[in-house]
């Protein structure tokens, strides 16, 4: 396996990883927008025009461009995120280039039309209902917003999506869509010239600058330290948030692999003490969430309404032992075995599309596998209780909960730390 990188003509970065044994490529192109580049009347235009991309060109139809790749045997996606958009597609090897030609199509010539979005509109609408009625995952995005203003998520609420219009996508394309904010990255059993060859063919005539835009800086501190919305709920849904590190962060590696004795599998602390000695959730964790130039840990648990609070107390008490007690050796080496291991499972042609295109557009550079693992084991005890001392620290820290009654009172007199 040989990953390798070009730039087109116009700037584009394209990183293949050749895979000679499989009979499937995956086609992942990314551009670095999300929903922290987007200004407060119009969150979600992100997430609306990746919706549209797919919605007709001058020569197909949305149906054209649907049947033309699956047809082939294309399996065809796009997502969203706080700081890039990603449209892909895994095909088998020899219809790549037949899908490509339609895929491309979709991507450069877009017809934004206002009646198509019309209807879209009413789509996402219907998404953004789903995600509401699934508060274990609404509340992270409750967190995530407060901590960063990044508004109201990715998705955007009921009156930004109500309030955008196509020109707001033709302008988000003119200002971010730019060959040197776009990352081809491409994994299967092809060559890399070849992919080269099709991506200059294919989109080595988008125009723009071949420079990186800026980007958009991220508040210091929190809108607030405590946010809660009151709703019917059969659960309360908890996630407790400090500030903590970017992917360019020397201490990266040792928050991850704390995150991961923490909360980040059956054996952990939390899981242990909240769930199996307790009894408190069926569902906790810990994890790290990293921007390119901040982050956050985040814990989360699903938890009965009279147990919310003995819940934060345990959680809160659990993370703040990793800054006063050292980590046993049998932690630290089942963390990293963990860690190491979950990197290296991984066979499919699209992981390997999703890691490098993605390292590339936010790390802008490629970021090797055994170089990750390398770092990921050489983390120490005492790293990982500086980090702790860094990071579990009340200034940093805020609270999101989905319950059906206010619970602020008791979990705020439960969080001291």
């Amino acid at each position: 396996m040989e990953v390798k990188k070009s730039i087109l003509s116009n700037g584009i970065q394209v990183v293949t990883t050749e895979r000679e044994e499989s009979a499937a490529v995956a086609f992942h192109i990314y551009f670095g927008c999300g929903g922290r580049h987007e200004g407060n009347e119009v969150v979600g235009v992100s997430h609306a025009l990746e919706h549209m991309v797919f919605k007709g060109t001058p020569t197909r139809s949305t149906l054209d461009i649907a049947r033309e790749m699956e047809g082939n045997g294309a399996s065809i996606n796009a997502n969203t995120a706080a700081e890039r958009t990603c449209y892909h597609f895994t095909s088998p090897v020899q219809v790549f280039e037949k899908v490509l030609n339609v895929y491309a199509d979709a991507v450069n010539n877009c017809l934004l039309d206002k009646e198509e979005w019309s209807r879209e509109r009413h789509v996402i609408l219907e998404e953004l209902k789903m995600y509401e009625d699934m508060p274990r995952i609404w509340v992270s995005d409750l967190l995530e917003t407060t901590m960063f203003n990044l508004q109201v998520g990715v998705i955007g609420s009921k009156e930004t999506i109500n309030s955008i219009e196509p020109e707001n996508m033709r302008e988000l394309i003119n200002v971010w869509y730019q060959p040197g904010n776009t990352v081809i990255s491409v994994a299967g059993g092809i060559k890399h010239e070849y992919v080269v060859e099709l991506s200059e063919k294919f989109f080595g005539s988008r125009s723009g600058s071949s420079e990186r835009p800026d980007n958009v800086s991220l508040p210091k501190e929190s809108k607030k330290s405590f946010v809660e919305q009151v709703r019917q709920t059969d659960q309360v849904n908890l996630s407790i948030g400090f500030r903590a590190y970017g992917l360019d962060h020397d201490d990266l590696q040792p928050l991850r692999v704390m995150c991961n004795i923490l909360g980040g599998k059956m054996s952990s602390r939390l899981f242990t003490e909240v769930r199996e000695k307790r009894g408190l959730a069926y569902s906790v964790g810990a994890s790290a969430n990293c921007f390119t130039d901040a982050g956050y840990v985040e814990m989360k648990a699903g938890v009965a309404l009279e147990k919310a609070s003995e819940a934060t107390k345990v959680i809160l008490e659990e993370s703040c032992k990793f800054k006063d007690e050292e980590v046993t050796d049998e932690e630290l080496s089942e963390a990293k075995s963990y860690i190491r291991g979950n990197l290296q499972i991984h066979e499919s042609s699209s992981y390997f599309a999703g890691r490098n295109g993605s390292s590339l557009m936010l790390r802008n550079m490629l970021y090797p596998m055994k170089q990750e693992i390398e770092e990921v084991e050489s983390v120490t005890k005492e790293e990982i209780a500086s980090v702790a001392k860094d990071i579990f620290r009340k200034e940093k820290m805020t609270i999101a909960v989905i319950s059906e009654k206010s619970l602020r009172k008791e979990i705020e007199e439960n969080s001291d730390i």
